[in-house]
């Protein structure tokens, strides 16, 4: 299993960090699964935790037409990281952004899955950068 971004995607979220100084930004993914692959077209920036409550996730998800694939936040903390491992978000991909002092993004892709417990499981990551 893998992800795929696309130039938009990558380019979006590195226009995030030109405009935003504290570079604590979070969001949604949007795109489709094909196979084991999840395509992440686009992003959706959202309000920091990702959704105010799970009834407005359910609504954004169905205003993108079921396309949401996953979360994406830059220098998540464990609080933002545990709101997601849950049995709505199980299979969805989540991208952790992090930055170096010279705003180079590093980014780690996982897979929300459950064995007794939710957890990430690292997936393989590959864009248009």
């Amino acid at each position: 299993m893998d992800a795929y971004l696309s130039e938009e995607t990558y380019q979006s979220l590195a226009a995030l960090i030109l405009i935003s100084s504290r570079s604590s930004s979070d969001g949604f993914l949007i795109g489709h699964k094909r196979g084991h692959r999840f395509f992440v077209e686009k992003i959706f920036p959202s309000t920091p935790g990702f959704f105010p409550s799970l009834k407005k996730y359910h609504e954004l998800d169905q205003f993108f037409n079921g396309k949401l694939l996953g979360f994406f936040s830059f220098n998540p903390d464990e609080k933002k990281i545990k709101k997601i491992l849950a049995p709505f978000a199980c299979g969805k991909l989540f991208l952790e952004i992090n930055l170096s002092r010279q705003k180079k993004m590093t980014i780690k892709s996982y897979v929300i899955d459950y064995e007794n417990e939710f957890f990430l499981l690292p997936v393989g990551l590959t864009s248009q950068e």
